[in-house]
């Protein structure tokens, strides 16, 4: 199920797997969103147990000119792959992070 954060825990989530800052973060997705103007971001956690995916996080827009047009409410793979499946962990508000 979706959970609407602020950017310092969404920033927290993702950042505690991957190469990146806050700061870093904020540059990409406040870029990213001059492109496809979006509603909101959403951060997806890898569930596939016998991937060695499992626990990877994917940030992805919705709304706006992005391919997600709202959050979904299912597990899905933002690569395409059966081995990446994933959820739904947390969403952030695109007026969070407005400059």
């Amino acid at each position: 199920m979706s959970k609407s954060v602020s950017f310092k825990e969404f920033a927290r989530l993702y950042c505690s797997s991957q190469l990146s800052d806050p700061e870093e973060l904020l540059a990409v997705l406040r870029e990213k969103s001059e492109i496809y103007q979006p509603d909101g971001w959403i951060l997806f956690r890898c569930i596939v147990l016998d991937s060695s995916r499992l626990g990877e996080r994917v940030i992805l827009p919705f709304g706006g000119s992005a391919t997600l047009k709202s959050v979904p409410e299912k597990p899905l793979s933002p690569r395409g792959l059966t081995s990446d499946v994933s959820e739904v962990e947390a969403v952030l508000d695109a007026k969070e992070i407005a400059a």
